[in-house]
């Protein structure tokens, strides 16, 4: 159902004091590294899953300010040879660069959530792919609404996980103003700048944000829960969405 990452097998010597030296076999996750190209100027290098690169692409393209929506991108290919991306453009190379930013529609402040509800998405991530958690080297992604995951992105980094439902999100045309965003990582000011993009009022993670996370957060006037379990989490602003609390 969902594009998953790849992983490779490897052998090591893991060390215990109690059962001493032991060869053991690893699942680690693959990475690759491709140079991105726009209207052949060269933009940046996406390290990332070697999974479904156009959601990616896509997402990026459009938290990074050079094209607006999936509409302005005209063709992207790719070459395994060369590890180059290159992507056209539908107008002026230069329009978005050199245009403000659009604002984004204000949140959602009539949404509203039970604490319950919250809690019910402590164990999402892992029941989604328990197989990959072998490797403890992807970060998650799952918007989901009334208990259903609505978009899912896995990927060796977080912020490539991010771009990727925003691309899913554009190209599905999914309304995101009444969803809840599952996350896996650690949540600094640049996360939440993503997750301001992609338009969720709720964003809950299982691990902890950075003080400017949650500045960012009240100032998006989005609703940050982390250290998220199955019985239990934190809110860190904006509870007034949470019933319960």
């Amino acid at each position: 159902m969902y594009a998953l990452s790849d992983i490779n097998h490897y052998t090591c010597t893991s060390y215990s004091k109690q059962d001493g030296p032991k060869q053991e076999e690893l699942h680690i996750s693959q990475e690759v590294a491709y140079k991105l190209y726009i209207e052949g100027k060269s933009i940046t290098t996406l390290i990332a899953s070697p999974h479904d690169f156009k959601d990616l692409i896509i997402g990026y393209c459009i938290v990074e300010g050079h094209v607006e929506g999936p509409e302005d991108i005209a063709h992207i290919s790719m070459d395994s040879e060369t590890h180059r991306i290159d992507v056209s453009l539908t107008h002026d190379v230069s329009y978005y660069q050199d245009a403000a930013p659009k604002p984004r529609a204000p949140k959602n402040m009539d949404f509203r959530v039970s604490a319950d509800e919250i809690c019910s998405y402590g164990g999402l991530l892992d029941s989604i792919t328990k197989a990959h958690h072998t490797s403890h080297g992807v970060h998650e992604g799952a918007i989901v609404k009334d208990g259903k995951v609505i978009a899912y992105a896995e990927d060796v980094g977080r912020h490539n996980v991010l771009d990727r439902l925003l691309g899913i999100i554009v190209t599905q045309k999914i309304d995101t103003s009444d969803k809840i965003l599952i996350f896996s990582g650690r949540v600094p000011q640049s996360v939440i700048y993503k997750v301001n993009r992609i338009g969720v009022p709720i964003m809950c993670s299982r691990a902890m944000p950075t003080a400017l996370g949650i500045s960012l957060a009240e100032k998006y006037n989005i609703t940050l829960v982390n250290v998220l379990r199955p019985d239990s989490f934190k809110c860190m602003t904006h509870k007034e969405r949470i019933t319960g609390l």
